[in-house]
């Protein structure tokens, strides 16, 4: 095995696993109704990202196309006003081009929307600005 595979298993092995795995199942729940398939818990490893090892463990990866991260306030801070660590973490996503959405659990609550259909309206709302930029580079060109 060459040194840098052996590196890259290492940083994987050293990735916390998400505490909030149990939480996904009924996001994923509302995934499957619409048939988009999704895989929790990917292991992405990136040299742009800002953490020790270059990984990132997304809660949800939907459609091998956009990110989704399942947020609260107690651990991730008001939406808008993020902690330093939620701030790093969307800033790799953005930086890496990666599109990403937030389900916050705290802020769906308050306005009495479901999180299982709001995971589900999140993705194709990226999957909208993606077709737009798409469209916007081919214009460009």
């Amino acid at each position: 095995m060459p040194k840098n595979q052996k590196w890259i298993n290492k940083a994987k092995g050293n990735t916390p696993r998400n505490f909030d795995a149990a939480k996904l199942d009924y996001l994923q729940e509302g995934l499957q109704r619409y048939a988009l398939p999704s895989v929790r818990e990917q292991t992405i490893i990136d040299p742009l990202f800002s953490t020790k090892n270059n990984v990132r463990n997304p809660d949800l990866f939907v459609n091998k196309l956009i990110l989704i991260e399942h947020d609260t306030v107690k651990l991730h801070g008001e939406l808008g006003w993020e902690n330093e660590r939620t701030l790093r973490r969307n800033a790799d996503y953005t930086i890496t081009g990666r599109p990403f959405a937030v389900v916050n659990a705290d802020l769906a609550k308050e306005l009495g929307l479901d999180e299982k259909n709001l995971v589900v309206y999140l993705y194709y709302h990226e999957l909208m600005k993606i077709n737009a930029l798409r469209e916007a580079t081919k214009r460009i060109e």
